[in-house]
């Protein structure tokens, strides 16, 4: 075991298990060359992608949606927006706000806010694959594709936040392997490792990461690379090649739509989203403000628990979630729909 082997080391120091998990990550991430710097959270991740961004193109604004979310750290804040990213002092002067996928298809909005602020005065876009607690939102291919097309016409830097939907969650080993954009940055968190130790991790295009070769990264994290958490890491990357492990999601996530499907129907669903593991069930309402008739306490009630956001439930099931499991769920689903009420309060 790790914590036997080698439960503590030095941030800087080099050993076999780093250098490893390091070209595991690199492939997983599949972008083209790149490294791996490592931090304990998903919003490190993001705020060190920002530092780089920054400092590497000497541009300071940061182009994001107000939809989105991406740590709870002042830097990662600033580019987060939703309600966690307001009323705190940060660098929200330094974020542009993009339209929503859905209100700007063709990108011509985003293409004029480019325009009309000066490509040479922003650094990159930060943006979340398939977002998570803001609905489950899931952009075209198309989208992506311009976005990455902008990005490359005015030499905008791309960070990818995979922190949510990365690692197998929407069916791919990446959310971006669905629409094969080529990122600078790639943040990841949460399901590397597994959930058992805090643990994230940078993936920066080679390109970035030379830069750093001749300047000097401003970082100090105290558990940079530990070992407990690349142990982990190293047993979530493993797992995510293995045949039993991959056959086995792949038909909860059938079962799992399944069960969403059959709830489409349903008088009180107004519309749901899904992809994978992963699925928003938008509920109808007579109020414009049900949030507070939903709340996870309620779904406990049910044998339930699930994130909410404004007349949305949001379901990330766990992979290792059996078939009665997932009939439980829906069991659950159906009669907490049962005694929602759609009427204002």
């Amino acid at each position: 075991m790790q914590v036997d082997a080698m439960p503590v080391a030095n941030p800087k120091h080099e050993f076999e298990l780093k250098t490893r998990v390091s070209n595991k990550l690199c492939a997983f991430v599949d972008a083209g060359p790149g490294r791996i710097f490592y931090t304990l959270s998903g919003a490190e991740a993001v705020e060190n992608a920002l530092k780089m961004a920054r400092q590497f193109t000497g541009r300071n604004l940061v182009a994001a949606r107000a939809k989105s979310y991406h740590g709870a750290t002042m830097g990662a804040m600033s580019v987060t927006g939703d309600w966690r990213g307001q009323g705190h002092f940060g660098a929200q002067n330094a974020t542009l706000r993009i339209p929503e996928p859905s209100d700007d298809p063709d990108l011509s909005l985003t293409r004029r806010i480019i325009e009309s602020t000066g490509s040479k005065n922003i650094a990159a876009m930060c943006l979340e694959t398939i977002s998570g607690m803001n609905g489950v939102i899931i952009p075209d291919a198309s989208w992506w594709r311009g976005i990455e097309s902008l990005c490359q016409e005015f030499k905008i830097l791309l960070i990818i936040d995979e922190v949510s939907c990365g690692f197998g969650r929407t069916g791919q080993n990446l959310a971006m392997h669905h629409y094969g954009i080529k990122p600078d940055f790639v943040c990841m968190a949460k399901a590397i490792s597994g959930g058992y130790v805090p643990f994230g991790a940078l993936w920066v295009k080679e390109e970035v990461a030379q830069f750093y070769d001749q300047n000097m990264l401003s970082a100090g994290l105290t558990a940079y690379a530990h070992p407990l958490g690349l142990a982990a890491a190293n047993a979530v990357l493993d797992l995510m090649k293995d045949q039993t492990f991959q056959s086995a999601k792949v038909a909860l996530t059938g079962e799992f739509t399944a069960g969403l499907l059959e709830l489409k129907n349903h008088p009180k669903v107004k519309a749901i989203r899904n992809v994978g593991l992963m699925a928003a069930i938008d509920l109808k309402s007579s109020s414009s403000d049900i949030g507070p008739r939903i709340t996870w306490e309620r779904g406990l009630d049910y044998g339930l628990h699930f994130a909410i956001k404004d007349n949305s439930i949001i379901l990330a099931p766990p992979f290792v979630m059996t078939s009665k499991d997932n009939q439980l769920l829906f069991h659950g689903l159906e009669k907490f729909l049962e005694n929602f009420s759609t009427e204002a309060p």
